[in-house]
């Protein structure tokens, strides 16, 4: 009774998390600005009831400005919010792959065997004889294999998702831990199908893979149907082995006041709307009823489209404005003041499921005063550690805020540290502050004193 009860609800489950629409909404969700732009254009012109307002003018605007350094210099960003510091942002796929390394929190052997690997790393987004490259970093580091496969682990968070894989099965396991499902049977159930079925699903064997995992053929069909559609089996593919110009959804501008955010996709991105014409033709009396129901499916999915549109831009708003005020020390400093926001933190605040968070900051990219970087790197899915780097940083910062009266002994500044989430202990802390060459409270108080007398 209680297996009958699970295979129907999973039957459930596999028909809701899986639906088109829901499966579109994701979609969209996870879609980066250009890709957008792409599908826009396709819809509309597949869609005559999908009209574009406004075509996307972001591209054109950034060729003109790169085109020459004299154009540039003579422009009037006051008309052009949120260009000014985008520059011709090329980049190839171990650039972007450096460029995430250099937020992480890794001490300097981890970082340098993390380049390493980068290094051996395809064009399609797989690590290149990764046993021979382990055992050769083993020897060089003189580190242990955990020690090295936690470092490909590392590599295997940055986007695009799937990288850093040794194979296709690792490469889709991997895109599906990141893909954050509502339900977690799902999500057993998909990395179940990829461990066991994978070659029966290439063969299109959707009533062997059915039998062996105990669910409907069409449960079979649909899996097939959502990896085919959500998941990438060359994940380093969109580079193609070229540099890309990455376009960023985002631009954080330093103000006289603070900074100010922009949302380059809605200031200089498509518009789209219903077609006046179409519903136009739907409420007239002489429309004949074929055309009516023609009319009414094509608005009906304009509809939801725009309404899934909306919702995209909505929610990547909301989380980036809630980025930018965690991270202003970031903006300021820069890597070492990354602040700890897990996309569950961000998911509890706004009342979304991981999964939406998960999505919408997918592929997506903000240009800010430190550089251009890729939404993920400051919100990941889980918390990370500190490095000891970061950890003298903000003790440094501590000490140089303190009130010098009452100087901040290594106990309360093991308090503030772990306020700010860092896992440290007193001990520790006294060590640090040795090496930054800084007194103790007593010390720094009684220097404060004799500077007065």
């Amino acid at each position: 009774m209680i297996e009958m009860a699970l295979q129907q609800d999973l039957r459930q489950t596999l028909e809701l998390q899986l639906a088109p629409r829901l499966l579109q909404m994701l979609k969209i969700l996870s879609l980066p600005y250009a890709d957008l732009v792409e599908r826009i254009t396709k819809e509309s012109e597949e869609n005559p009831a999908l009209e574009v307002e406004r075509r996307d003018e972001y591209a054109a605007f950034l060729r003109y400005l790169t085109s020459d350094r004299k154009i540039k210099k003579e422009a009037d960003f006051g008309e052009l919010p949120g260009l000014a510091s985008i520059g011709k942002v090329e980049k190839s796929l171990i650039d972007h792959l450096l460029e995430q390394l250099s937020l992480t929190d890794l001490e300097d052997d981890d970082r340098e065997m993390a380049k390493r690997i980068i290094d051996n790393i395809d064009d399609f987004g797989f690590v290149i004889k990764y046993t021979r490259l382990r055992d050769t970093l083993m020897k060089e580091f003189d580190v242990s294999r955990p020690t090295v496969d936690k470092i490909l682990k590392v590599i295997q968070t940055f986007e695009p998702e799937g990288v850093g894989a040794r194979d296709l099965k690792e490469c889709l396991l991997i895109q599906i831990e990141e893909y954050s499902f509502e339900n977690p049977d799902l999500q057993n159930l998909l990395r179940r199908t990829v461990e066991q079925q994978l070659d029966d699903l290439g063969r299109q064997d959707y009533k062997r893979v059915a039998a062996n995992l105990g669910i409907p053929e069409s449960g079979a069909a649909e899996i097939a149907n959502f990896i085919k559609n959500n998941l990438n089996a060359n994940p380093g593919a969109s580079f193609g082995g070229e540099t890309k110009h990455v376009l960023p959804s985002f631009a954080v501008e330093k103000t006289d006041t603070g900074f100010k955010l922009v949302n380059l996709e809605t200031r200089y991105g498509p518009v789209v709307n219903l077609a006046p014409r179409y519903l136009k033709m739907l409420d007239d009396p002489k429309t004949d009823a074929e055309t009516k129901k023609y009319l009414k499916e094509k608005i009906k999915k304009a509809k939801e489209l725009i309404d899934d549109f909306s919702k995209r831009s909505e929610t990547l708003e909301k989380i980036v404005r809630k980025i930018i005020d965690t991270q202003q020390a970031f903006l300021q400093k820069g890597g070492h003041w990354l602040e700890p926001l897990t996309q569950k933190s961000l998911a509890g605040e706004f009342g979304l499921h991981p999964s939406t968070i998960s999505r919408t900051v997918a592929s997506k990219y903000i240009q800010t005063p430190q550089g251009l970087f890729p939404l993920k790197v400051f919100c990941p899915r889980g918390r990370k550690g500190f490095t000891a780097s970061r950890l003298k940083a903000l003790l440094a910062a501590l000490i140089k805020a303190e009130n010098l009266r009452q100087p901040l002994t290594d106990s309360q500044l093991t308090e503030r540290l772990k306020r700010q989430g860092a896992k440290i202990d007193r001990r520790t802390v006294a060590y640090y502050r040795k090496e930054l060459g800084i007194q103790t409270a007593f010390e720094r108080k009684g220097n404060d004193e004799a500077r007065k007398k």
